[in-house]
């Protein structure tokens, strides 16, 4: 079958199999909250290996494909070509050529096309894959005090199985595994009815030259698209990188669903891509606030070889980044260019979760063939929009987030951006037009998300359709959410859900912003503004509904149309659209600001600060499962006119700003477009 993929199946006791799913369904539990006040985050892990070129794939089997979908290759050879398809499995002795690779050959390179895992262990050039590493992906001390300072332990303490057996299927061939370590995993998965996985294989197997893997539900997004986008455009412009890629997961032979397979980077990685037998120079930097500054991450930041505690080449490294003046003082120790294609990449996407806001995600390695160190980017589930909501809790109040300025974007003061970027943002700005030209426009990823959708559509329906007892396949936290199917379809194009953009309409408008920002030659098909889509409106949602902020259960309340009111002329006073607030509306008593966005204010038990953001303090009401606002409202001191009632509509009360046209910035509150009146900073 075209669309066949590989089936991991993992067996267990029966015992520890109920202990399992009983310990997915405590994923649920809030837990610990620690010392919340501080800025360090988690305890995540990951890591990459150099790609070079293009999309990467699937690989194959044993024969060639050209073009289509193609088969699965086989495990030894090169992929080369276009578009084509999917390629296969790289080949277990053959050439895949056309299309969308494959796996690229478990263990070589891979040339031309969207290409895939790239070569298990090895470099791939000219296509959009590989697989690269990821780590350690368990969150533990999720601890915004420091990761020494209280924990987080929202999503439980994982789960783990040490006397688990593995069959791995893959186009009829099968390679058995009888010591396996099976752990329940994820961070913030362990909210939503998906969870994630951690596998390790022990003993002398490996499964092409890897040990550990990290099995990810992505369930935080509806697509189960954005990780494996995002690693297929670094591996297309030849970063160190990941590679992400899909499986069939069975646990005693029940179905669990299609998931998303990681690599796992450990001291045996850095032997395996770069011949480092026992490397002393791969560190994680799990928690928070890491800035590549002596201070912040001379601890913060753990060295994945258990036997190594001296760190003086680390702190010597880091010392040399606290002293440097210019990108010439660092050029010969730091891969500059990997870092800047990585801040790109984070502006580019809206990331919140790497390096830019929150300090993680993110390793460091010293390549011992460069003698430089290369920072590596993994969790890539809530990019591309998804979430890019949580940007507000660094200090933002403009919510137009596609047309965010860098610096918007970058406004925590790092000593490493006025080094390689402010002082001079040339290099920067290039790399960034670069990556924008080579793969981070709609001619080139809209026709792979096409692909992709197609590819693993058959999935999603299998893994969405209930069975006679209403039950979906892997939900194995009942109390958790899943995306519908029709919620699936239309995030993968232009429709935007609660708390997530549409994933082809981030790429266009984000797109369009830097085409214009940075006087770039762009495509006219994707720059006209007549350019047609269309919106599911019943699914669509607030992109301002966070996944750490249940939405309210009236969520309808206030969800913003997709693009802002425009007028081709302003209107005459009094001439008021029909969307226009009833003064009976403007009457009516707002006791705190978060009614403004459809939410309640918190009763009077109630009283503990979660989160904070433009609208205030916030709390969570237990007893409704919802979030209530703290901060009472007050009237501000308003203008003395209001530029937009010109045009037929209010002044907001608020200093959200959703979008912005040749008019003004604009707010939506009470259901309303309103015009963002000048006492707002925003």
């Amino acid at each position: 079958m075209d669309n066949e993929i590989p089936v991991f199946r993992i067996s267990v006791p029966p015992e520890n199999f109920k202990e399992l799913k009983e310990n997915a369904q405590s994923g649920m539990s809030w837990g610990n909250w620690g010392d919340f006040n501080n800025t360090d985050w988690g305890n995540w892990g990951g890591f990459g290996n150099n790609t070079e070129g293009g999309f990467g794939g699937w690989g194959g089997f044993g024969n060639n494909t050209e073009g289509g979908f193609g088969g699965w290759g086989g495990f030894g050879n090169n992929t080369e070509g276009g578009f084509g398809g999917f390629g296969g499995f790289g080949g277990f002795g053959n050439n895949t050529e056309g299309g969308f690779g494959g796996w690229g050959g478990f263990g070589n390179n891979t040339e031309g096309g969207f290409g895939g895992w790239g070569g298990f262990g090895n470099n791939t050039e000219g296509g959009f894959g590989n697989w690269g590493d990821w780590g350690d992906f368990s969150w533990g001390d999720f601890s915004f005090g420091g990761a020494q300072n209280g924990t987080f332990n929202v999503f439980g303490d994982p789960y783990k199985i040490k006397n688990a057996t593995m069959v791995v299927e893959i186009n009829g061939e099968e390679k058995s595994f009888d010591k396996v370590t099976f752990t329940l995993g994820g961070s913030s998965s362990r909210i939503f009815g998906r969870q994630a996985f951690n596998l390790k294989i022990r003993g002398k197997k490996d499964l092409f030259g890897r040990k550990q893997f990290r099995i990810r539900s992505d369930a935080r997004e509806a697509t189960y698209l954005r990780s494996k986008l995002v690693c297929d455009m670094h591996n297309r412009l030849g970063l160190t990188s990941i590679s992400a890629n899909y499986i069939s997961l069975y646990v005693n032979d029940e179905y669990i669903g299609m998931y998303i397979l990681m690599d796992a980077p450990k001291v045996s990685w850095a032997e395996l891509e770069f011949g480092d037998e026992n490397t002393g120079n791969l560190y994680k930097c799990k928690s928070g606030g890491n800035a590549l500054t002596v201070k912040s991450c001379a601890t913060g930041c753990t060295n994945e070889n258990d036997e190594i505690t001296d760190t003086t080449e680390w702190v010597e490294f880091l010392t040399a980044m606290d002293n440097a003046q210019s990108a010439e003082d660092i050029e010969d120790i730091f891969d500059v260019d990997q870092f800047l294609y990585e801040i790109a990449f984070e502006y580019l996407s809206g990331s919140w979760d790497h390096f830019v806001n929150t300090g993680h995600n993110f390793d460091m390695y010293k390549n011992p063939k460069t003698g430089k160190w290369t920072i590596i980017y993994y969790d890539f589930d809530g990019e591309l929009g998804q979430d890019v909501n949580s940007i507000n809790m660094f200090g933002q109040g403009n919510q137009d987030y596609p047309s965010y300025t860098f610096e918007e974007y970058a406004n925590r003061k790092k000593h490493i951006f006025d080094i390689l970027i402010f002082n001079d943002p040339t290099r920067f700005e290039n790399i960034l037009k670069n990556f924008v030209t080579e793969v981070f426009n709609p001619a080139t990823l809209f026709p792979h998300i096409d692909e992709l959708k197609k590819f693993i559509k058959p999935h999603i329906i299998k893994d969405k359709t209930p069975d006679e007892n209403g039950k979906c396949p892997g939900m194995l936290n009942e109390k958790g959410s899943d995306y519908s199917i029709e919620e699936w379809d239309a995030n993968s194009e232009f429709t935007n859900l609660s708390g997530s953009y549409g994933l082809k309409y981030w790429i266009l408008a984000k797109y369009r912003y830097i085409c214009k920002a940075y006087d770039m030659e762009c495509d006219p098909v994707y720059m006209d503004e007549n350019y047609e889509y269309s919106i599911n409106k019943e699914v669509e949602g607030n992109v301002n509904d966070s996944w750490f902020m249940p939405k309210n259960n009236d969520d309808k309340t206030n969800n913003p149309p997709t693009n802002p009111p425009k007028e081709d002329e302003p209107k005459e006073n009094g001439d008021k659209p029909t969307d226009k607030p009833t003064d009976k509306e403007d009457e009516q008593a707002i006791k705190c600001w978060a009614e403004f966005i459809g939410y309640p204010c918190c009763s009077e038990k109630d009283t503990y600060v979660y989160d904070t953001d433009s609208y205030g303090d916030w709390s969570y009401d237990f007893d409704n499962n919802e979030w209530c606002g703290l901060t009472p409202y007050e009237e501000p001191q308003n203008d003395e006119e209001c530029w937009s009632e010109i045009i037929g509509y209010s002044c907001c009360k608020g200093c959200t700003v959703y979008e912005e046209d040749e008019f003004g910035k604009w707010g939506y509150e009470k259901n309303h477009w309103c015009g963002i009146q000048s006492f707002c900073k925003a």
